[in-house]
């Protein structure tokens, strides 16, 4: 997984973001991936606070799964620093988020939060 193809790979996956992707790229010009990435936050927010689409919010946190183990430096960064702390924005949704979070992205979220000196 290479940080240049990582939000062709995401909306690839998930089609329903295919639409916040044409969008910044109206915008930017190009695909700035921590951009794109915090714009789809908000979605990913709702979608963990609403806790009920339990099959996509899995597949979901599988996907940070593979960005966790499978990703390039850059791409570990940005779950990191524009994805994983953003959920942790909030301890209730970072409480919700856990349950769907593998192991990877729930050690890259605990050092993350424990650098901050949030919990």
């Amino acid at each position: 997984m290479e940080y240049k193809n990582l939000a062709y790979i995401f909306v690839n996956q998930f089609k329903e973001y295919n639409i916040v992707l044409q969008e910044h790229i109206e915008f930017n010009g190009e695909i700035l991936n921590h951009v794109f990435f915090g714009e789809c936050n908000e979605h990913f927010i709702k979608l963990i606070n609403e806790d009920q689409d339990n099959f996509l919010l899995q597949e979901l946190f599988d996907f940070f799964e593979l960005m966790a183990i499978d990703g390039d430096i850059d791409i570990k960064d940005l779950l990191s620093v524009t994805i994983l702390a953003r959920l942790g924005d909030s301890k209730k949704i970072l409480n919700i988020a856990y349950k769907y979070m593998r192991f990877h992205t729930k050690q890259a979220s605990n050092e993350y939060e424990k650098a901050l000196g949030r919990y």
